[in-house]
């Protein structure tokens, strides 16, 4: 047996089989994987697995996670890509026209920003508004420098777990004891696991929720935190109430990701929040899902919605679905039976 093997039959051995971990899997919910069948070693196929770890979160004895990606990187015979060890990114970077247009003006200390692998490969003008989220309550930051992947996804299993730890030390120490903002779920996981201080976007806005700005129109808005976020979504639906807005969708669910559920997913995800004008997402993969979703519903992440109520909107043209305030029909619910404007081409 190689080490990831060995891996996976030892965590499989610490499973009670209590079942537990299925209800709470949002992908067996639509057919796909069961955790606690594989734990059991009697399903293999994890082609469905959205590695949103929830089955880790509320398992007490073991860890079907990381069995996941052990399997997943078997299964996928994953290893570290060449585009990690040159960038240190999980995924090549687009030439997305925002890096050129948006200057990044990062003003002090107070608090570093790690962007993460989608953001900074995919959907650079999110930290931009991130970036005036933050400046909006009153803090000066940062990119953390030498910032790259937080080595969650399946291809770093190969990797022994100490060389892991180390990477995170190495990048985490630029930080020089001041406070990580870590603008994806993942990444807010990935360091907690190794034991690095951070703050999730989230969590750090709650922490200023009084010096929140406020929009002077109240308007409604559905949320969807993203898996990783779900266990501060009661502080998500604060932050929205400071801004002014009006939460609206009651469910709340997984996006699906890149696995073959996410398109029954995705018609789940935008029905239920189709008593709202616009979806506002913590997670940086839900919003490229979203705003590549067609006929789907405007989306914002989380900092464009507070960088918006301080009076920033410059991200909106990168959407593909159009955010368009100046327009009175903008503000009308997705009700079941509206039918959106055409989306622009999209870049995801």
């Amino acid at each position: 047996m190689g080490m990831i093997e060995d891996e996976v039959a030892r965590l499989m051995q610490k499973c009670i089989s209590c079942g537990k971990c299925t209800p709470y899997c949002p992908a067996n919910k639509y057919g796909g994987v069961d955790p606690h069948e594989v734990m059991l070693g009697g399903e293999t196929d994890v082609s469905t697995c959205v590695l949103c770890g929830t089955c880790s979160q509320v398992c007490r004895r073991s860890d079907p996670f990381t069995v996941m990606r052990d399997l997943k990187a078997l299964e996928n015979d994953l290893h570290v890509s060449q585009v990690y060890k040159d960038t240190s990114y999980a995924m090549p970077k687009t030439d997305h026209p925002s890096r050129t247009d948006l200057q990044l003006d990062w003003d002090g200390d107070d608090v570093y920003v790690m962007p993460g692998c989608v953001i900074e490969c995919k959907a650079p003008f999110l930290e931009y508004a991130a970036m005036k989220a933050i400046k909006a309550v009153g803090v000066t930051c940062s990119e953390l420098k030498g910032s790259g992947c937080c080595l969650r996804p399946p291809q770093f299993r190969e990797m022994q777990s100490t060389e892991r730890h180390d990477r995170i030390v190495e990048m985490t120490s630029n930080a020089n004891g001041k406070d990580i903002v870590t603008l994806c779920g993942g990444c807010t996981e990935a360091l907690d696991e190794n034991g690095e201080k951070n703050l999730n976007m989230i969590t750090f806005l709650y922490n200023h929720i009084d010096k929140l700005p406020r929009f002077e129109r109240r308007f409604k808005v559905a949320v969807e935190p993203g898996c990783s976020c779900m266990p501060i979504k009661k502080e998500m639906l604060a932050i929205i109430d400071a801004l002014g807005c009006e939460f609206v969708n009651n469910d709340m669910g997984c996006c699906g990701k890149d696995t073959p559920l996410a398109e029954l997913m995705m018609a789940d995800r935008e029905k239920e929040c189709g008593n709202g004008c616009l979806i506002v997402v913590a997670c940086p993969k839900c919003f490229t899902k979203y705003d590549a979703q067609p006929g789907g519903m405007p989306v914002l992440y989380l900092p464009e919605l507070v960088a918006w109520a301080a009076g920033n909107t410059d991200t909106f043209k990168y959407h593909n679905i159009p955010i368009e305030p100046d327009s009175e029909d903008f503000y009308r619910p997705r009700f079941d039976g509206y039918i959106p404007k055409a989306t622009k081409g999209m870049r995801w």
